[in-house]
């Protein structure tokens, strides 16, 4: 099996790092694109990994993956993607081609950033000497102030989203391809993950302009991720 890590454009890199097997991997041209291989990998075997071992696979092929991103744009694949044959990826290359050269040319210049936000909720604690109806207004005025804090911090995300937006250079943004968010659902309404896919030159000064918002909202805790392969943009 040829196992493929992702998809670039030509010409072929000069790198080579080592793939899940210990072996330098190598690269298949076909046309405009370049896809990153490791050959005779038992992907079969590879499923019935224990799960540690599983786990450093994945994080092998994350890894190399992150590795050739460093050096150009590409579209990186699914832990486990494999073709039966080298004709069976070229009829691959050559059927999506058009569609995966598209996709490249879009991502060209721009990385995956996970933002992830924490807000400190302010403490409402109902009188523990209340009682009867006193107790059940008190338990009513708690709950509607969760309620507004909830909306508040909604509303807070949308404008952070909205400020990183406000801020791009617009003379360095394709106005074709402008900035894309996608937010992660989480269990816990102070907790936000969103990935934002942005143009990789811009991100240091956006980080700079962000700060005045951070600021200006003390009970967030923001921290940004490194650049990242478009995984969640493709």
């Amino acid at each position: 099996m040829l196992y493929t890590f992702a998809i670039l454009l030509a010409p072929v890199p000069d790198e080579q790092p080592l793939g899940i097997t210990g072996k330098p991997i190598q690269y298949l041209q076909c046309d405009r694109l370049i896809a990153a291989i490791e050959t005779d990998v038992d992907i079969e075997a590879m499923k019935l990994l224990p799960e540690q071992s599983l786990m450093q696979a994945i994080i092998h092929h994350d890894r190399l993956i992150c590795e050739l991103f460093n050096q150009r744009t590409l579209l990186p694949l699914r832990f486990g993607t494999a073709f039966v044959s080298i004709a069976a990826l070229e009829t691959y290359l050559q059927t999506e081609g058009e569609r995966l050269f598209a996709s490249l040319q879009r991502l060209d210049g721009y990385a995956e950033y996970l933002i992830t936000g924490t807000a400190i909720a302010p403490k409402v604690e109902v009188a523990t000497n209340l009682k009867g109806k006193d107790y059940l207004l008190a338990k009513r005025s708690q709950y509607l102030q969760q309620e507004q804090w909830r909306s508040q911090l909604q509303q807070e995300v949308l404008d952070y989203r909205q400020t990183i937006t406000d801020h791009l250079n617009p003379d360095k943004l394709n106005p074709e391809y402008p900035p894309e968010f996608q937010h992660v659902e989480t269990q816990g309404s102070e907790d936000v993950r969103v990935y934002a896919l942005l143009p990789r030159s811009q991100v240091e000064y956006l980080q700079e302009a962000l700060r005045s918002w951070e600021e200006q909202h003390p009970h967030w805790q923001i921290s940004w991720s490194q650049a990242l392969p478009p995984y969640h943009f493709l």
